[in-house]
């Protein structure tokens, strides 16, 4: 079942630095551990000093926990855009489980409080039991936190610099790819443009050799008609000249 995505409504007046997460989270993991062996042992001893001393620890998880998700959010947030699907998948779990740990942490405080001021068994033996369960979800965003290092270089300095370069590589693909697209436009353009005077240049050529093969017909038929001109021409100047001699 997929739960309801949350988050903390605190907005802090500076900005987190990176890489201040693996710091704080191994005090986060510790100190829960460490109030469940208080109480443990305070079953047997029935001590105020551990009793006060398991409420300050307590209090002090709270307190590393919600550092721990400012921390992890901007570690993440530094790393998100460098990781594949898989991985901001991953990275995405692995916030909202840790954002609910914030959260679950407030059960057994409110137990612990209870069972300091109402002094009743109930009260010690569900902060017990919510501890542990609490300590069971701790363990395994710890191991979930130590997947994401180990098999998806999250804010490893290698793997990120890899990646930055893979990025950069494909931003440069991208480009390139652009690049070629306009240029092949620009080319289907010019070859349009040829196309076109190459018609133009072929009706031109053609109304030429049109124009040319009718002067030529033209000049052809005029010398035809000269020469027959020139035929008949002595024709006409020998009749009169027998009809004269028929005369006499």
């Amino acid at each position: 079942m997929q739960l309801p995505q949350i988050s903390i409504p605190l907005t802090l007046p500076f900005e987190v630095p990176v890489m201040l997460h693996p710091v704080i989270i191994h005090f986060a993991l510790v100190l829960p551990i460490i109030v469940l062996l208080l109480e443990l042992a305070n079953l047997g001893f029935k001590r105020r000093a551990l009793s006060l001393s398991s409420l300050g620890l307590l209090l002090l998880s709270v307190l590393f926990y919600v550092a721990a998700y400012f921390t992890g959010k901007a570690d993440g947030s530094e790393a998100f855009e460098l990781l594949g699907d898989e991985a901001r998948e991953a990275l995405g779990a692995h916030k909202m489980l840790g954002t609910y740990l914030v959260y679950a942490l407030l059960i057994p405080l409110a137990f612990k409080l209870v069972a300091m001021l109402l002094a009743q068994k109930w009260a010690r033996g569900a902060l017990i039991v919510t501890l542990i369960m609490f300590i069971s979800f701790m363990i395994k965003q710890g191991y979930d936190g130590g997947e994401l290092v180990y098999r998806y270089g999250v804010n490893v300095a290698a793997v990120t610099e890899a990646q930055e370069a893979a990025s950069d590589a494909r931003d440069e693909l991208a480009d390139m790819n652009e690049t070629l697209t306009e240029q092949a436009a620009e080319i289907e353009t010019l070859k349009a443009q040829i196309a076109a005077m190459q018609q133009q240049a072929g009706e031109s050529f053609g109304e030429k050799m049109d124009k040319a093969v009718t002067d030529a017909v033209s000049k052809v038929k005029k010398i035809f008609s000269d020469d027959n001109a020139t035929k008949a021409a002595p024709q006409e100047q020998s009749a009169p000249s027998a009809e004269a001699n028929g005369t006499i």
